[in-house]
Formats: structure tokens, C-alpha cells, sequence
């Protein structure tokens, strides 16, 4: 029977997909937003038939960044997660998907790697190695012990009293 990874090594191997994935979407957004412009963007966009090219680059360029940043970090993995496949869904309906399966055709391939990688990474959560674990493994404060009511034993002149 094939087990999963030993928790420590899980956390490092959910860390490097974090880091990698994350690093590759902040980057794309840097592209979109300084290199290219948002502008210039929203006319690529135009280009493949998005519609609303600006509010789509725009979007895709926060999300991106946001995503890329959350997954970094191990915030809100799972609604990064759906962020962005999302955002990857699209760009292989308007964009890869009619270029074939390979990437050096401009196919859907790395798209698609994408969306599992991010779609992975939500359904084993961030791990141990997350911002997201060190924020909520915080101990709160013990509640208040409730008192427990001693149970009714029955003397032996009870039976009387109820006549």
C-alpha cells in the first residue's frame, strides 16, 4: 500500500509547490502590469476575443499577483486556488485550447499543470511551513471549566416523603 510523505517532508514538498507556483503567477502579473502595461494587455486580450479586455487584464493581473503572493505566503490557499483556476480556465478557452495539448505550440499544457498544481495544493491545505498554520495553531485561551451537577442518589426515607 503507498502512503503519503511523512508530515515533515509533506510540509517542504507542499512549501516548494507553493513557492514555485506562487512565484510563476507573481511573476506573470509583474509582466502584465510593468513590463507590458495593463493597457497593452487589455489589447492582447482584445486580440484573443476576451471580452472586456480591460476589466479582464486587470483582473487577471490582481489575481495573479494576489494569488502568486497568497500561495507564497500560504494564506487563503483555497480561495487563491480558485482565483486562479479560474483565471487558467479562461485563458485555455479564449487562448491554448484550440493550439493543441504542447506549450511550445501554445497549447493548453502548462495551463492545465497549473490548475492542478494550485488545485492540489487546496485540498492538502498549505502545511505546517505556512503563515497560514503559524495564525491559527495559536492556542486560545482555555474556556471557563463548566461545573457538572452531582448526581441524585435517593436516601433511604425518599420513598416515604413522596407518599
Amino acid at each position: 500500500m503507498t502512503r503519503s510523505l511523512p508530515a515533515p517532508s509533506r510540509d517542504i514538498a507542499l512549501l516548494v509547490a507553493r513557492l514555485v507556483i506562487g512565484v510563476v503567477f507573481y511573476a506573470h502579473g509583474w509582466q502584465k502590469l510593468v513590463l507590458n502595461g495593463i493597457s497593452d494587455t487589455a489589447v492582447l486580450f482584445h486580440n484573443f476575443g476576451i471580452p472586456l479586455a480591460i476589466v479582464a487584464s486587470s483582473f487577471t493581473v490582481c489575481v495573479e499577483f494576489v494569488g502568486g503572493t497568497l500561495l507564497i505566503l500560504g494564506v487563503l490557499v483555497p480561495v487563491a486556488s480558485a482565483f486562479i483556476t479560474f483565471v487558467m480556465l479562461g485563458a485555455i478557452y479564449f487562448v491554448h485550447g484550440s493550439h493543441g495539448i504542447f506549450a511550445a505550440d501554445g497549447g493548453w499544457e502548462l495551463v492545465a499543470v497549473l490548475i492542478a498544481g494550485v488545485l492540489a495544493i487546496a485540498a492538502f491545505g498549505p502545511g505546517r511551513l505556512s503563515l497560514d498554520h503559524l495564525l491559527h495553531t495559536r492556542k486560545a485561551p482555555a474556556p471557563a471549566p463548566v461545573p457538572i451537577p452531582e448526581p441524585y442518589h435517593p436516601g433511604p426515607f425518599d420513598s416515604i416523603r413522596q407518599r
